[in-house]
């Protein structure tokens, strides 16, 4: 390996808080959006993006050339984020038509290699954040850039990304959140001003990440759904086999158990229409049951009726009542199932990358 020569992974597309609309005047002007927009050069992309986030698939004419773009229903990513020299960077900048005029961290400027030029007080460069994570249930090993101009984003994804450097040890990676929140700012100057800002969010709580430290620059580490019981890290040899998947467990109890086995006894709760669920607030999205759809293929749950009969039982068994269909499902228990069935997936691509 040359050690001059940084480590990067492929850019395959950008991840967007923001979208051009059509002004009263004609011209188009930024807005800002509820839920993340996702653009790539590469449509199949994009069509995979659409099916786990929502959202439709468009053609777009990028100032680099033609695009496609899915403004998703996702208002949260999950994401891995890779090693901080490989997935983020902070400057202060200065653009025009022509390109980039300046690049500078506050004291240096790399383009002419000179020193900053700007008046610290009244900067005529802005801040550029960029932070660039995989996708984690994407297909591929390539980011995707999500790049900032904002006060906020620039500050606290520095933060996040710190914590995930020092978590994560030598070159390993930590599944993350990536989230748009929505906020308001109230200036006696400039009035109420909206905005979306990015968030980067681990499920690990800090008690977690400073028990779990040591074990980190030791070995590899188990972490834990932020629901769990245990309250920290668990040091995991490297000689140890990861768990099972969901499709592993269940094929065990098969070979336990034959096809007579007694019903699940009911539950004494009366399963909800899906009228009555929407009435809540709280049914299934589209994006959990299409994201449900595919990780149950996945898991080796067929759309036959030996699969639907399997699957719908392991459902039992984590939400604790019985459903016939997914979309009986509230928000909150495809969530869990969702959560559950990503991480069995994601030991069993580590267990396959061990072996």
């Amino acid at each position: 390996m040359i050690i001059d020569l940084q480590r990067r992974l492929a850019e395959v597309g950008r991840i967007r808080i923001g979208q051009q609309v059509q002004s009263s005047n004609g011209k188009t002007r930024p807005a800002r959006l509820e839920s993340f927009r996702l653009t790539s050069p590469d449509r199949r992309r994009i069509e995979q993006a659409a099916a786990l986030y929502g959202g439709s698939v468009e053609p777009w004419d990028a100032p680099a050339g033609k695009q496609w773009q899915v403004v998703t229903d996702a208002q949260s990513l999950n994401v891995v984020v890779p090693p901080s020299d490989m997935c983020f960077t902070q400057s202060y900048e200065l653009w025009s038509a022509g390109g980039c005029r300046r690049r500078c961290n506050g004291v240096t400027e790399s383009i002419s290699d000179g020193p900053c030029v700007c008046d610290p007080e009244n900067r005529e460069c802005a801040i550029h954040t960029r932070l660039s994570v995989m996708l984690a249930d994407m297909p591929g090993l390539g980011v995707w850039r999500l790049d900032t101009q904002g006060y906020y984003a620039a500050v606290e994804l520095q933060g996040a990304v710190e914590v995930i450097r020092l978590a994560a040890g030598c070159g390993k990676m930590l599944p993350a959140r990536l989230l748009l929140q929505q906020r308001m700012a109230m200036r006696p100057d400039s009035g109420t001003r909206r905005f979306a800002v990015p968030v980067l969010d681990i499920e690990v709580s800090p008690a977690q990440l400073l028990s779990g430290a040591a074990a980190l620059d030791a070995g590899t580490i188990a972490v834990e759904p932020a629901q769990a019981a245990a309250p920290a890290l668990t040091p995991v040899p490297k000689e140890q086999k990861q768990r099972q998947s969901v499709a592993e467990q269940v094929n065990r109890r098969r070979e336990r158990k034959t096809r007579s086995q007694q019903p699940i006894p009911p539950t004494g709760l009366e399963p909800r229409t899906v009228e009555e669920a929407d009435t809540a607030g709280d049914a299934v999205t589209k994006p959990q049951l299409q994201k449900l759809s595919i990780l149950r293929q996945k898991h080796g749950y067929p759309d036959t009726d030996e699969g639907r009969v399997d699957w719908f039982a392991w459902v039992h068994s984590i939400v604790g009542r019985t459903v016939a269909s997914n979309k009986e499902l509230t928000k909150a228990e495809a969530s869990v199932l969702i959560d559950v069935l990503v991480e069995s997936g994601d030991d069993e691509n580590a267990s396959r990358q061990e072996g």
